[in-house]
């Protein structure tokens, strides 16, 4: 398997190969003295990318007779902001970019990412880096192909552009609009806000809070409007953040049911606390930049079921209607990440 990584990567790293090559008229560089350990001058931001920073080190050193390097060195890599297959990583050397490469869908799992990621730094490291270093040896040279850009099915060199800076959780924001079927005694209209953070590819911790109104519904010879306010806390499991994410989500809401009688003999206005669980998919479709589009389909269980009560002056009760045992939510709105 370590054989074919190699031969892949001689394609694709040809390019940055080529723009570090050792000084002219020399076909040979020979292996660059070490000063520090390599786990001080590999720095690691995984961003959504399924990148483990101890994993990688230790690829790294699998593929090279050394874990140590020079001092002047530093190798960041980044992973993106979105999907898990996508990286870029830079050689440094005194502060200057001497290698860059980017990644984009690596196949495979994230075994299969670590260990490409980490041959292409390794060979960055000992293949073309002496040059630029000034560092000079008479023992075990290593010779360095050339390559001109365009040549055969070389992929194009990449302008360098800067680090990111950020690093961590991915968060988002999600406003929808959407329908409701049981919170209220008829079909009724809504919305929700939500804010995730995303400490790990595949799990979620999601805040939110949503609402319905039911404007008029008829009741004995009255009508009743009734709202459901609440807020909630969910955890989710999802697939790999990439173009389309799939979830599954479970958690808790809590808030109330208000509601307004009007045309009776005596009118009222009654809140009632409620409380339910709720199960529920969803699927983020990415549009463009920071903006995807979210379906959300959830079950409602309330863990009470609330009550609507008619009453006359006296007390004597005229008219009810009992609550659903369980609804459902749909809703479909725009969702930023970041």
């Amino acid at each position: 398997m370590r054989f074919g990584l190699a031969v892949a990567l001689g394609c694709l790293l040809a390019p940055s190969l080529a723009r570090a090559s050792p000084p002219e008229g020399s076909t040979r560089a020979p292996k660059m003295t070490s000063d520090r350990p390599l786990a001080e001058a590999l720095i690691v931001e995984p961003g959504s990318t399924c990148l483990d920073p101890s994993l990688l080190r230790g690829e790294v050193e699998s593929w090279r007779d050394s874990d140590r390097v020079d001092r002047r060195v530093i190798v960041r890599v980044w992973g993106s902001s979105r999907d898990a297959r996508s990286l870029d990583f830079a050689v440094e050397v005194e502060g200057e970019i001497v290698v860059e490469r980017a990644f984009e869908r690596v196949p495979g799992d994230c075994a299969d990412l670590h260990a490409v990621v980490a041959l292409a730094v390794a060979i960055a490291l000992d293949d073309t880096l002496a040059a630029d270093l000034g560092i000079t040896s008479a023992t075990d040279p290593v010779p360095v192909e050339q390559a001109q850009p365009g040549e055969g099915d070389l992929p194009r060199e990449r302008k360098p552009k800067p680090v990111p800076t950020r690093s961590g959780p991915g968060l988002a924001v999600t406003a929808a609009g959407g329908v409701f079927v049981g919170p209220t005694p008829r079909l009724s209209g809504g919305g929700l806000v939500s804010f995730d953070i995303r400490p790990r590819d595949h799990f979620d911790l999601r805040l939110g809070a949503f609402a319905t109104h039911l404007p008029t519904f008829e009741l004995d010879s009255g009508r009743v409007a009734v709202t459901v306010a609440a807020g909630r806390f969910d955890l989710c499991w999802g697939s790999e953040p990439i173009e389309v994410r799939l979830r599954i989500c479970g958690g808790v809401a809590g808030g109330a049911t208000v509601s307004r009688g009007s045309g009776f003999s005596t009118n009222f206005r009654q809140t009632t606390p409620w409380f339910a669980g709720l199960v529920g998919v969803d699927l983020a479709t990415h549009l463009v930049g920071p903006l995807s589009l979210e379906l959300r389909i959830e079950g409602v269980f309330p863990f009470q079921r609330t009550r609507l009560d008619v009453r006359s002056e006296g007390g004597q009760l005229l008219a009810s209607e009992v609550l659903p045992v369980a609804g459902v939510l749909v809703a479909v709105g725009p969702r930023f990440e970041f």
